[in-house]
């Protein structure tokens, strides 16, 4: 049984179409390790969207974002991404850049 790592089902196009690289997580989500094959699911309901391959994990302080992880977000600007990790982790200083490829 693969391990399994979750995205909301608004996400699910742009983990499949290879837009969005990577995902960050606080420490309780970091526990993966690059050359493991995850099994992606919606978060909302646990249905599968596809098999990824984790390439990396990175730690990555807050203040220290930047274009290169918005982009790997598939987002626009530093300020949505930080807004967005904001409302999931209000608090957390210290999280973990996930870099992952769809594998099937």
């Amino acid at each position: 049984m693969l391990d399994n790592i979750t995205f909301f089902t608004r996400l699910e196009r742009q983990v499949l179409s290879g837009k969005k690289t990577a995902t960050i997580r606080d420490k309780s989500e970091s526990n993966y390790y690059p050359g493991q094959v995850v099994e992606a699911l919606t978060h909302e309901d646990g249905r599968t969207i596809c098999r990824l391959e984790i390439v990396g994990v990175k730690h990555v302080n807050f203040d220290k974002l930047n274009r290169k992880h918005t982009r790997a977000e598939n987002l626009p600007f530093v300020f949505m991404l930080k807004w967005i990790l904001r409302k999931i982790y209000p608090a957390e200083k210290s999280l973990w850049l996930i870099s992952f490829k769809v594998v099937d």
